[in-house]
């Protein structure tokens, strides 16, 4: 069964099919969003092509959105990037209907966008490569209660993996001088608190010593923060390439994002 045929048994209420061909389908959809805003309507396109690969865009004549912004994950030929590889065949009933929550959520995540010139943190999301160390790093920082941590420091460009990292080896896979301070700022507590000098800045009551830096070599997590600084590296050199690819070819900032690495327009 083609992708499209699956998008459209699993459409939602919120989603009216107006036109049907081949290997195009024309939505009016209305997603709900919170209490406080309210309802809007897209009209949308969803195409098919290649091998059964879906995009989606809005209709060009009724556009709300900027045809093209980086920033708010809309791509240089006007299709949406509803996360990363969203574009890949729907198999299952259960791919369609993760598809429609994604696009929902990608539309009021628009709205947003709109209002504030950022897109919202916990749907935070590197472009093209840089996605996939991204989703590492947020997979080693989940279990330490991190995740805040990685996805501020990412898209809002405050905390400890956001400035100046520590250097690269020569060979790239590893990092040099582990006898320098652990680049989160923790800090070595008296040794009744010291396996807890990752989870928090307090000793003891009445403490008020201020400790000294914890040396990475000594970090009681030490190989996730080093992943971590490993895989910033890795994302930042994928970025950093793709939005070059896309000034070499012209694309501009669309004005409506605070923080957008292309040239206004």
């Amino acid at each position: 069964m083609s992708s499209l045929k699956r998008l459209l048994e699993a459409k939602p209420d919120w989603a009216q099919l107006t036109n049907e061909g081949a290997d195009e389908l024309v939505f009016v959809v209305t997603p709900s969003g919170s209490r406080k805003t309210q309802l809007r309507t897209f009209k949308l396109k969803v195409r098919s092509y290649g091998q059964n690969r879906v995009s989606v865009e809005e209709q060009r004549a009724d556009a709300q959105l900027p045809l093209c912004c980086v920033e708010r994950h809309i791509n240089p030929d006007a299709t949406f990037c509803l996360g990363y590889n969203s574009e890949a065949p729907i198999e299952s009933v259960e791919k369609a209907e993760d598809w429609w929550a994604s696009l929902h959520s990608y539309l009021n995540n628009q709205r947003y966008a709109e209002k504030f010139g950022v897109w919202p943190l916990a749907s935070g999301l590197s472009h093209g490569s840089a996605a996939i160390d991204q989703l590492k790093m947020e997979e080693i920082a989940k279990s330490l209660g991190w995740l805040d941590e990685v996805r501020t420091s990412i898209f809002r460009a405050k905390g400890w993996l956001s400035g100046a990292l520590p250097r690269l080896s020569k060979d790239k896979v590893t990092l040099v001088n582990a006898r320098s301070p652990c680049p989160r700022g923790c800090r070595r507590k008296h040794k009744k608190h010291r396996k807890l000098s990752c989870e928090t800045d307090e000793c003891y009551d009445g403490c008020n010593r201020v400790h000294q830096a914890i040396l990475r070599a000594d970090c009681p997590n030490r190989t996730s923060v080093e992943q971590l600084v490993l895989l910033e590296h890795s994302r930042r050199k994928a970025e950093g390439k793709l939005i070059s690819d896309l000034i070499q070819t012209g694309v501009k900032c669309c004005g409506t994002m605070k923080n957008c690495p292309l040239p206004k327009g």
